[in-house]
This record gives C-alpha cells, structure tokens and sequence, in this order.
C-alpha cells in the first residue's frame, strides 16, 4: 500500500510541476491589465480594450490595448475621456481580426473614462461596451 501511494505522489508532483510550467508560460500580458472591456456582435466578442497603469514602460505612460478579435471585417476603435473631458478622444484599429494597436495615453495621475466600438457600416449605430472608469 505504501508504494501506490508514494507511486501516486510522485505522479501527482510532475503533474503539478508540468501544471504549474504551463500555466505561467499561457498568462497573457492583458493578465496585467487594470481594466478591460468587451463589444459584442451577433452575441460574440467583436473587440477588447485593456487599460493598463503606467508601471515604468511605454515612456512611463499609461496605455490601452485595443483587439480586433473578430473576423468580420470591421475595424475597432476606443473613445476614451481624461479627467471628465467633455468630449471623447478617438483611436482606431483597423489591422483586421486578431491585431492589436497600443495607445499611448499618458503620465501621471488622472482619471479615464473609456470603451470600445465595433465599426458597422452595415448597421445604423455601431456596437460599443459600457463606458469603464478607471485612473492612473
């Protein structure tokens, strides 16, 4: 009985190692995100945006992923409000499905107010998530 058990130990811990392993090499760099928000068409992720804290990179800015994540042919873009602007800022990404476009935002301590839009020519209005806020 002892030798299953320590047989099922030492399976267990290369289990565990080759868990462990693989999970640190899938954690995307968005993980390190502040904030993130979701668009959606047809019931499905059409674009993402993750705010991300300046942290010593980008020239110390703050900066915002902006992810086309569907391939329908639409381009994406971000509005986004600093310190309650009384209008929107756009930045689009139009490099198709699977791209991503940096947006450098800036240094410093401030708030943002931010979401992300899919660009429907088809349709009458375009498809946006909520509107997140978050700060610097």
């Amino acid at each position: 009985m002892k030798r299953i058990w320590k047989r099922a130990g030492i399976a267990l811990g290369v289990f565990s190692l080759v868990t462990v392993g693989t999970m640190s090499l899938t954690v995307p760099a968005q993980a390190a995100a502040s904030s993130s928000v979701i668009a959606n068409t047809n019931g499905t992720r059409a674009a993402e945006a993750w705010f991300n804290r300046s942290n010593g990179t980008h020239s110390n800015k703050a900066w915002i992923d902006l992810y086309d994540a569907k391939c329908d042919a639409s381009p994406v873009y971000l509005e986004y409000k600093l310190n309650n602007e009384s209008r929107a800022r756009t930045e689009l990404n139009d490099g198709g499905c699977g791209t991503t476009a940096g947006v450098n935002i800036q240094t410093g301590a401030f708030n943002i107010k931010y979401r992300v839009c899919v660009d429907d020519s088809i349709v009458l209005s375009d498809s946006c998530s909520g509107w997140k806020s978050d700060h610097n």
